[in-house]
C-alpha cells in the first residue's frame, strides 16, 4: 500500500502549546540547565557542511581524549600503549590502533574508566536492561542528560512532536516508566512529561483495552514504541475491529524494524514511522527524517564508527560509538555490538549530519555457520513475512550450532506450512546445521519488553557467567 507523503505536523492544541511553551521551558531551565542553549545549537548544525561538523567533532574529541588521558587509568594505559604522544591528536591510523572498549572492559573494569576527577554531585550511575541477560551500569555526567533530551527531541521534531505535546508509549524498560503515585507524580504526567504509557514487558487483552481507552481520552497524536510493540498494537486494533486510533507519526526504537513490520504499523495506525536507533549508554545514535532515505547520525554529540568485521561482508561492519560529551565515565571506541552499513548518498532533506543506511542489530543476533559464515537474523524476518498461518517466529541458536525455530502456529497453519517453513530457512543455513520447528503457544518478550528475533544461547550463556 502506497503511502501519502509527510505533510507536515497538525495543528497544536491549547493545551500542548501552553505545557510546551510555559511549563516545559520552566522546568527544563531549573532541571537540565544547558538544554535550550544546545537545542538551538543542534538545529543550526544539522544543516552545517560535513567538514565543518568533522571540525566541531575533532575539536570535542581532542578535548575528551585529553581529559581521559589525564584523569581515567584505563585510556591512560591504552593511550600509551598505542604510542599516542601527550598533547596531539592522533591520525587515522593511531586511533585505528586503539583497541575497541567493550561491554567486558565495562564489567571487569568500569572504576579504571571512570575519571578520576569528575565530581561524583554531578554524575549518576546509570544502566541497560540487560538484553543476553548481563546489565551494564555505567556514569553519565548531570550536565550530559540535557544535550541527551535535546538530541532526543531534535528527532522528535523531525515527526512533528513537540514538548508538550501527548504521546502515546509502548515501552518495557522500567528504568523509563514514569511514577504517577502521588498526586504530584499525576500532575507532573498531566502537565510535562504528557504520556499515555503501556509496559509492554507483559502485556494482557486487558492491558490492551485499558491502554486504547486511555489513547482516546488524550487522543495522542503521535506514538513512540518498540518495533515489535508497534506491530502488536496493530494486530490487536486489526483483530478488533477497531479503526479509530490513528496517529500522526509512530518513532519506532530499541528493536530492528523490518520493511514488512514497517509496512504493518503505517498501514493500520495512518502515521508514517520514523525509525530511531540508540542505546541507553550513548542515547539517540541516529534517527530517520521525513525524507525517510536512511538515518541521520548524531555527530554533534557522537563520533560513530563501521568498523569491518572478518565475519561479515562489506559494506556491513560493527558500530562503534565515541561520546563526545559525558567525561564522568568517557566511552572512547565503544562497541555497542551491533550491525551497520553506511549511506552512500546525501539526504534530500539538506542536512549535512552522516547516514546509517540500514542496521541490521546485535551481532548476536547472527546465526553462526561452520566456514564461518554468519547470516543476518533480522534479515530473515523477511523470510516468513507472507506466511499469514503463522503468527509469530522465532530463531534459536544452541552452543552446539543447531537451529530451533519456534513457531506461533495462526489460522491455516498445517503441514505444508511447516515443510515450507524448513525448505525457506534451509535455502540460508544449506543444510550446514540441524535444524528443528517448534511450535508454542507463545513466545515471550524479554523482561524489557523487547522482543528478540533470534537468540543464541551461547551469547546468553557467557553473558550469564560473565556477570557472576
Amino acid at each position: 500500500m502506497k503511502m501519502e507523503a509527510y505533510s507536515g505536523p497538525p495543528p497544536r492544541r491549547l493545551g500542548e502549546r501552553l505545557a510546551g511553551g510555559v511549563v516545559f521551558p520552566a522546568w527544563a531551565r531549573r532541571e537540565h540547565a544547558g538544554y535550550h542553549r544546545f537545542r538551538r545549537d543542534l538545529e543550526q548544525s544539522q544543516f552545517a557542511a560535513p567538514a565543518e561538523l568533522e571540525q566541531l567533532q575533532q575539536r570535542r574529541l581532542g578535548k575528551l581524549l585529553e581529559y581521559a588521558n589525564v584523569h581515567c587509568p584505563l585510556y591512560r594505559e591504552r593511550f600509551r600503549a598505542a604510542g599516542w604522544r601527550e598533547g596531539e591528536m592522533p591520525d587515522a591510523a593511531a586511533w585505528r590502533s586503539l583497541p575497541l572498549l567493550t561491554k567486558r572492559d565495562l564489567q571487569q573494569h568500569g572504576s579504571a574508566i571512570e575519571s578520576e576527577a569528575f565530581p561524583r554531585a554531578q554524575r549518576q550511575r546509570n544502566q541497560t536492561g540487560g538484553s543476553t541477560g548481563s546489565p551494564l551500569q555505567f556514569q553519565v555526567d548531570r550536565a550530559r542528560f540535557a544535550t541527551r533530551m535535546a538530541s532526543t527531541h531534535r528527532h522528535n521534531a523531525w515527526a512533528g512532536h513537540q514538548p508538550g505535546d501527548w504521546m502515546a508509549v509502548l515501552w518495557g524498560a522500567r528504568l523509563d516508566a514514569h511514577a504517577q503515585d502521588g498526586l504530584w507524580d499525576r500532575c507532573r504526567e498531566r502537565l510535562l512529561y504528557r504520556t499515555v504509557e503501556l509496559n509492554t514487558s507483559s502485556v494482557t487483552l486487558p492491558d490492551w483495552d485499558r491502554f486504547v481507552q486511555a489513547v482516546r481520552r488524550r487522543r495522542p497524536r503521535f506514538l513512540l514504541a518498540y518495533a515489535r510493540a508497534a506491530v502488536a498494537l496493530a494486530e490487536y486494533l486489526d483483530g478488533c475491529g477497531i479503526g479509530d486510533l490513528r496517529f500522526h507519526a509512530i518513532i519506532t526504537s530499541a528493536e530492528v524494524l523490518s520493511p514488512a513490520h514497517r509496512q504493518i504499523i503505517e498501514c493500520t495506525l495512518g502515521g508514517r514511522v520514523f525509525n530511531r536507533y540508540g542505546c541507553r549508554e550513548v542515547s539517540v545514535i541516529a534517527s530517520e527524517c521525513a525524507a525517510h532515505s536512511g538515518m541521520h547520525v548524531n555527530a554533534e554529540a557522537l563520533l560513530v564508527e563501521v568498523v569491518p568485521d572478518p565475519g561479515l561482508s562489506a559494506p556491513w561492519g560493527r558500530v562503534v560509538v565515541t561520546d563526545l560529551l559525558n567525561f564522568s565515565m568517557p566511552l572512547i571506541r565503544y562497541d555497542i555490538g551491533d550491525v551497520a552499513r553506511w549511506s552512500e548518498a546525501p539526504c534530500v532533506c539538506g542536512r549535512g549530519l552522516p547516514m546509517l543506511a540500514e542496521v541490521q542489530g546485535r551481532t548476536t543476533e547472527f546465526l553462526r555457520l561452520p566456514g564461518p559464515r554468519v547470516v543476518s537474523g533480522p534479515a530473515l524476518t523477511l523470510v516468513f513475512a507472507d506466511l499469514s498461518s503463522v503468527r509469530q517466529v522465532q530463531i534459536v541458536q544452541r552452543p552446539s550450532q543447531e537451529v530451533i525455530l519456534k513457531v506461533v502456529p495462526g489460522a491455516g497453519y498445517d503441514a505444508g506450512v511447516r515443510a515450507e517453513l524448513r525448505q525457506r530457512l534451509d535455502l540460508y543455513l544449506r543444510g550446514s546445521v540441524p535444524l528443528a520447528i517448534e511450535e508454542v503457544d507463545a513466545i515471550p518478550c524479554l523482561a524489557s519488553g523487547k522482543y528478540l528475533f533470534v537468540v543464541q544461547e551461547a551469547a546468553a550463556a557467557e553473558a550469564t557467567v560473565l556477570e557472576r
